[in-house]
């Protein structure tokens, strides 16, 4: 997991979600339909996107993300950034 400023990534946290959501084998229709129930409604199309790196996310829906997979936040921080990537930059 990496983090690349200006460089097409938008989020620090997407791998660790996927990872975290896959091993606990909850599909992303499901993980979307568990935050609605949180508050914060997204679509499969936008989770996927986090996911990606494709999408910036807010704090807050970091938190809910948290929330529904039952671990504290910092968990989804819990990342390192890769030398090659950041020189790519």
């Amino acid at each position: 997991m990496y983090y690349k400023d200006g460089c097409g990534v938008l989020n620090v946290v997407g791998p660790k979600l996927k990872s975290l959501r896959n091993g606990r084998n909850i599909s992303q229709t499901e993980f979307s339909r568990l935050c609605g129930e949180k508050g914060v409604k997204r679509s499969v199309a936008t989770i996927s996107k986090i996911e990606n790196q494709l999408r910036s996310v807010y704090d807050y829906e970091v938190q809910i993300f948290a929330d529904v997979l039952g671990i504290p936040i910092d968990e989804l921080y819990s990342v390192e950034i890769e030398a090659d990537v950041q020189d790519a930059c």
